[in-house]
């Protein structure tokens, strides 16, 4: 090899390195920007959020109610992919001299009103929409009200409202065999005055049959209760005061397989234990409240929901591996500044 050769070779190697270097020291890191679904590749039950979960969607992220007129708007995402003032808004319900299809800011839509949420849409493939048409059931959108430095829209619950949207979809299409599946949420908790039932359903026939969570159980204790296919299973609580969750911004994964379950709060595992039941067969008609249980514990018991902010719920249809909920809860934990 000549000379000349040598030097041409040696050259494009320090430019191909100066290209790709790095501060002595410093671990090589490659940054996924994608939207979090795009980076896991599998496919929720549903998915609802005030943030951009998935490039290729292109629907609306929730339809709010304006307290002043009952006008309502579909509101997009904004260019930076989450849900702010500068969104814009289509009008799906007419009011206060605003047709349908008409089309402006969040900002000006909003003109000092109060903000409801009537639909949250589902960013999966699935189109199960969270959807709540009992107004006085509808949870408060608010803006700026969490994250890091609470620059970030929330859904804002108030358990004895009964605030919640309800996915019209029955257990087992949203769960394996009615019972695997697994939730990434964030959420901020806030103490209740009486019984908290955060999200899923309870069986009309059967009061112990449930798939659902109650984020915490004000009874003094503040106890989180996950009952995820029953509520006998032995080991199905763990404390969840202003030390681990209450009034902050937490992350929460939690998973049921066919014989175990882990429930984890920002990474850190809290009730990780082995169960029995194997399958779950529900009454007809059994639904998903994403802010209150749906079923008996509404119905037949009356008691109440969540309250707090919850600006993301995504439920997959089956129990997500450890590198998979590691994702996400990362990412989760990152974006929303839960800690």
């Amino acid at each position: 090899m000549s000379l000349c050769n040598k030097f041409y070779i040696l050259g494009f190697v320090f430019a191909l390195n100066s290209a790709f270097s790095q501060v002595v020291g410093t671990p090589y890191i490659v940054t996924d920007s994608r939207p979090i679904l795009d980076q896991l590749g599998v496919n929720p039950s549903f998915a609802f959020s005030t943030r951009k979960l998935r490039e290729g969607y292109t629907g609306f992220a929730l339809r709010v109610r304006r307290s002043t007129d009952n006008a309502q708007a579909d509101v997009a995402f904004d260019n930076t992919s989450i849900v702010s003032d500068n969104s814009i808004v289509t009008v799906a319900i007419a009011g206060g001299g605003l047709a349908v299809g008409n089309t402006l800011t969040l900002a000006s839509f909003r003109s000092g009103s109060t903000l409801f949420v009537s639909i949250w849409y589902d960013q999966g493939a699935n189109g199960f929409h969270g959807v709540q048409t009992t107004t006085a059931r509808q949870a408060v959108f608010s803006l700026n009200v969490i994250g890091s430095s609470n620059q970030y829209a929330s859904l804002v619950f108030t358990g004895t409202s009964k605030h919640n949207v309800t996915v019209n979809q029955t257990l087992p299409v949203l769960l394996g065999s009615g019972l695997r599946g697994s939730v990434m949420m964030i959420a901020n908790i806030q103490n209740g005055v009486t019984t908290n039932n955060s999200f899923g359903h309870s069986d009309i026939s059967d009061n112990n049959i449930r798939w659902s969570t109650h984020m915490n159980w004000p009874d003094g204790t503040n106890q989180m209760y996950t009952d995820l296919g029953s509520s006998t299973d032995a080991v199905r609580s763990f404390l969840n005061d202003g030390t681990v969750g209450l009034s902050r911004n937490k992350q929460y994964t939690i998973v049921r397989a066919t014989s175990s379950k882990i429930v984890r709060v920002s990474g850190i595992d809290r009730n990780n234990t082995s169960l029995g039941v194997t399958s779950r067969t529900w009454s007809a008609g059994s639904t998903f409240g994403v802010g209150l249980t749906t079923g008996s514990l509404d119905v037949s018991f009356n008691q109440n929901g969540f309250t707090g902010n919850i600006p993301e719920f995504i439920l997959f249809p089956e129990p997500l591996t450890s590198p998979q909920f590691t994702l996400i809860e990362n990412n989760q934990i990152l974006f929303w500044g839960a800690y």
